[in-house]
């Protein structure tokens, strides 16, 4: 199927008893469009105009991803429902389009460039991905807080895990918590709290901790540190986490 027909079935697998919409002309308004315009598109009688496509698009939470990006690293999910016959639940089944599935890796993987490859995932964390901090970010990986790392109590813990967009590598608002790698091939990996200021002719980048006086701020420069290229400072924006509570 073409993008129009992916929309399409996208939509139609949408409406209905249990789903997201109970019927078209439910969707149509929730969508912010024609209902007359959306029941002829999903009945191949026309397509729709361009501003109505985009509230769909925006509404529904789908991207767009051109074919000259690299793969997304989340997976899209697939539950299979125990045999009819043996439960005894009434429920709705869960809709597989409202979740995705997020690798869990290494933080030396995480901040690694291209594709993530399958061998090196140490598990999936499943992600409703309606949360409004994920909502339309796909380029997702779960890296876990390493046993013994201290430097970000209480906000995060060793054990927690934290969801990374390593599509977002913009460290503006000053205070993002992101992972971030020290200059080098072998420079250390870490969460940190990340702030820049100009510096003459560079950008200054500081990592910083919650505890500063057990952990003192690292300053670097991007030009001279990183050879002016942001991803190798930057792995990704922290969107999301997972807390033992028992720790708070």
């Amino acid at each position: 199927m073409g993008f129009t027909d992916d929309v399409r079935q996208a939509l139609i697998n949408r409406i209905g008893p249990g789903r997201r919409y109970s019927n078209n002309k439910r969707m149509a308004d929730e969508l912010g469009v024609d209902p007359s315009q959306l029941n002829r598109f999903l009945k191949k009688e026309r397509g729709l105009n361009s501003e109505s496509l985009g509230h769909i698009l925006d509404k529904v939470g789908i991207s767009v991803v051109f074919g000259d990006e690299p793969a997304d690293a989340s997976r899209e999910v697939c539950f299979t429902l125990p045999d009819a016959n043996k439960s005894k639940t009434t429920r709705s089944e869960p809709q597989s389009d409202d979740y995705m599935a997020v690798p869990l890796v290494s933080p030396a993987l995480a901040v690694s460039p291209g594709m993530i490859p399958e061998a090196n995932v140490e598990g999936w964390i499943l992600v409703w991905r309606h949360q409004e901090s994920i909502r339309f970010r796909s380029n997702l990986v779960a890296v876990e807080i390493g046993a013994g790392e201290h430097s970000m109590e209480p906000t995060l813990h060793s054990g927690d895990i934290v969801i990374v967009d390593r599509s977002d590598r913009d460290p503006s608002p000053a205070g993002k918590i992101m992972l971030v790698r020290e200059p080098g091939s072998t420079g250390a990996i870490n969460i940190k709290r990340v702030n820049t200021r100009r510096f003459d002719d560079d950008v200054e980048l500081i990592f910083y901790s919650e505890d500063n006086r057990a952990h003192p701020p690292m300053t670097y420069r991007l030009k001279r540190d990183f050879q002016g290229d942001i991803a190798h400072a930057i792995g990704g924006n922290v969107v999301w986490a997972w807390n033992d509570m028992s720790r708070k």
